[in-house]
């Protein structure tokens, strides 16, 4: 960690609605859910809040010429001049920190300012003066999120084929999306070359492990004696436990974000091909193996058993977790819950007391009620159940009277 790189100092001199992404990272991604005869390119965008559209598609020959389009560039100077409740991409941060008092919020810009403050070296406030004064043109990507492929094998329920190799076939065959193709293409030609000037790495996709793409890359950074510079983090369902562990010690650091919604029947259901028995063993493995957190995704489904998830997570001396509401999938969020089902659940929550639970009361109050999403969540649920070892009303039996 820079000394100078303190939060409070990046805040005082950019003010405390930057999001520092633009400036020094890149969400970069090689494959893509196309069209049949559609042709699309790699693209490059500031974060994975932000969703893909042809602005940030690879425009020249380098993934550097595209982050210095005038869009880009736009892009940096409205954090410099407004804000970021002002930019029309970044609504997937801006939103919660509108609806919640953005100094105690937890959005991903909040968690990645914090994150690029404490872990980066190069000096942050000097490198966004440096952009600023060349006109917002970037020439270094310190923070690379990198999306290889969407290869997974889990097809959970709040999951698009975009994101899973499994869910594509299920949503093929019982969605009958059929006018897509998965499209997997090769790096651009600049792409090693970033990585010398890279201090952190985030693994995404699928499921980050599984994906030969990740693990080309972590022998490039070995050979290429750049690893000891360099800190990795990686998502994780915790299916697998990682095997190359002595190749991990080769790195800065390595810390994990497991996706965990749940215990027993709940994330069998919730992240269909999940085993429980291995999830738990998996997880925990890693949780004392690498510095970790847990990511619960709260959804229609498994908010009802929360007590049981936190119950396990205090069992087990977890502190780190993370409880964000599902996004993208509103007729699985918490807004389907009529109030005969709500109310009684915010009342049994209400009896205790700490951090997580707060969390989650805060997502169930503040989030109102869609009468219009419930017969769409009653659909949808259907068609997941044709695939599912168990029905929904025999995991969560709240929902019995709805179906």
């Amino acid at each position: 960690m820079n000394p100078a790189n303190k939060l409070e100092k990046i805040y005082e001199e950019f003010g405390g609605n930057i999001c520092l992404l633009p400036f020094l990272g890149a969400f970069y991604q090689t494959n893509n859910l196309v069209d049949i005869g559609q042709s699309k390119s790699n693209s490059v965008r500031p974060c994975c809040q932000i969703l893909h559209n042809d602005k940030f598609d690879i425009t020249g020959n380098t993934i550097e010429e595209s982050r210095n389009t005038i869009h880009w560039k736009e892009l940096r100077k409205g954090f410099i001049e407004s804000s970021c409740h002002n930019i029309a991409d970044c609504i997937r941060c801006s939103n919660p920190e509108k609806i919640n008092n953005t100094e105690t919020s937890d959005s991903t810009r909040i968690r990645t300012n914090r994150y690029l403050a404490d872990h980066l070296e190069i000096n942050i406030i000097k490198e966004i003066n440096n952009i600023i004064r060349n006109d917002y043109h970037s020439d270094k990507i310190v923070n690379l999120d990198y999306f290889p492929s969407n290869y997974c094998n889990y097809e959970c329920i709040m999951c698009s084929g975009g994101s899973s190799t499994s869910r594509m076939i299920f949503e093929s065959t019982y969605f009958r999306k059929d006018s897509k193709k998965l499209q997997l293409n090769p790096t651009d030609s600049d792409f090693y070359s970033i990585l010398h000037s890279v201090e952190t790495i985030n693994f995404t996709g699928g499921e980050t492990i599984l994906q030969p793409q990740v693990h080309e890359i972590i022998d490039y950074l070995i050979d290429n004696d750049l690893a000891k510079n360099i800190s990795l983090t990686l998502v994780t369902n915790a299916s697998k436990c990682p095997d190359i562990i002595e190749k991990f010690k080769k790195f800065k650091g390595v810390f994990y974000t497991i996706s965990l919604d749940g215990i027993m029947d709940i994330i069998e259901y919730q992240r269909r091909g999940a085993v429980w028995a291995d999830v738990e063993v998996n997880a925990l493995k890693i949780w004392n193996t690498f510095g970790s957190m847990i990511n619960y995704v709260v959804t229609a489904v498994n908010v009802f058993s929360v007590l049981d998830f936190l119950s396990w997570i205090e069992q087990n001396n977890i502190s780190r977790v993370i409880i964000t509401p599902v996004f993208n999938i509103e007729k699985l969020s918490v807004a389907v819950i009529p109030p005969e089902l709500k109310n009684p659940l915010i009342e049994k929550l209400e009896k205790y007391q700490g951090e997580n639970i707060d969390r989650v009361l805060e997502i169930l109050r503040e989030t109102k009620y869609d009468e219009s999403l419930l017969p769409k969540f009653v659909e949808y649920i259907r068609r997941e159940d044709q695939a599912s070892k168990r029905k929904l009303v025999d995991v969560v039996p709240e929902w019995k009277p709805y179906f």
